[in-house]
């Protein structure tokens, strides 16, 4: 009988511990799928960004960047790293001649037709014919940041009248002698060479010539050996803002900026400017990772839906005051775009200046170098 109870409970306890391994093993919460976003500030933030985890059962890592050039070299380097990324529209066929990114299924986007017609026909976003590889979020412009009370009269000489009692500010302030170590622009190649070819007169800014090189290097430098210093990112044009060391900066973040300012309870000081010559309009989005797969490609796609619906749009332009590009969105914007960046409230079919929407480039490499030499010419 000893022998016989011994050998029950043996039994017994090994039919108790496979059980329980098999109660343990099914009662054990489905592993969270992963969603990886590079992106710029703005564009993936705990106000959205937490309810979607909740909903979806899902964990969102977000890495920030505070340059196209950044961005960029984050990619090639850990292509693995994300899932998808924001790029803006110049970027885009750079990344697909990189390997990077794959074509995006935007009958999967549900709200991808309330995105306006201007910015779904855009033509930069097709690479292949009928394979869209961008789904835009937003639009923005560059401009000038004026600090009034200190350079308000140096400035009046190149202030053009542009109707409704409005005023744009000619580039050639930045190569005014009385504002030297008084400037800042954007250390970003991509929008410095850019923005100097308009100013140089040249009406085809993306696609230069061997002319049109040399014109823009010389107004670049020109630009850059009247600086004080090149920003990089908000909280680098933030800081030479609010300390001083700038009076006026070629903003790449205006909307951010303005409403920082108000925050600080100094935006009566400055005061925004589009440049009379014209500027570029970037239009930021998202590209798809091309090794994105299985519950991350899930993912992806319904972030993407979020962040271009009624909901995500209005969140968008109250939380970073950029251009929207579902209409639905506008009720958004916060009095301070209204008052500073005004032009965002307004159909981008009325765009005050000429604009410019950025496309790839003849050779976004060379653009790169013509920029590092110069500032290293320069030595700063």
């Amino acid at each position: 009988m000893k022998k016989t109870g011994l050998i029950f409970l043996t039994v017994l306890a090994l039919v108790t511990l496979v059980f329980g391994v098999i109660i343990v093993n099914g009662c054990k919460p489905k592993a969270k799928a992963k969603l990886s976003i590079a992106c710029f500030k703005g564009y993936a933030e705990d106000e959205w960004v937490k309810p979607f985890e909740e909903k979806y059962n899902a964990t969102v890592e977000v890495t920030y960047f505070g340059s196209v050039d950044e961005a960029f070299a984050k990619a090639k380097a850990a292509p693995d790293q994300w899932d998808i990324i924001s790029i803006d529209s110049g970027r885009v066929k750079l990344y697909y001649d990189a390997g990077l990114i794959k074509d995006i299924d935007t009958a999967k986007i549900e709200n991808y037709g309330k995105v306006g017609e201007y910015f779904r026909t855009q033509g930069y976003a097709e690479l292949e014919k009928g394979k869209k590889f961008h789904v835009p979020i937003c639009w923005g412009d560059q401009d000038f940041v004026v600090n009034m009370e200190t350079a308000g009269e140096d400035i009046k000489p190149y202030l053009k009248d542009i109707g409704d009692g409005k005023q744009a500010l000619s580039y050639n302030v930045l190569k005014d002698a009385k504002l030297a170590n008084r400037e800042t622009i954007f250390d970003e190649s991509t929008n410095v060479t850019n923005m100097s070819a308009i100013s140089a007169g040249i009406k085809t800014p993306f696609k230069l010539d061997d002319n049109g090189y040399t014109k823009m290097q010389e107004e670049l430098t020109k630009w850059a050996q009247n600086c004080r210093a090149f920003t990089i990112g908000f909280d680098s044009e933030m800081q030479v803002l609010t300390s001083g060391d700038a009076e006026v900066i070629l903003t790449g973040n205006n909307s951010l900026v303005a409403m920082a300012l108000a925050d600080q309870n100094l935006g009566g000081k400055f005061k925004h400017f589009l440049p009379a010559e014209g500027t570029i309009c970037w239009i930021d989005g998202w590209a798809l990772s091309k090794l994105t797969t299985g519950e991350s490609l899930d993912l992806a796609l319904k972030y993407m839906d979020y962040m271009i619906g009624d909901e995500g749009q209005q969140k968008l332009a109250k939380l970073v005051g950029f251009g929207i590009v579902n209409p639905s969105g506008a009720s958004g914007y916060t009095d301070v775009i209204g008052k500073t960046t005004w032009w965002y409230s307004t159909s981008i079919d009325k765009f005050p200046v000429p604009l410019y929407v950025m496309v790839a480039e003849e050779n976004p490499e060379q653009r790169v170098k013509v920029w590092t030499d110069i500032k290293a010419s320069l030595g700063k």
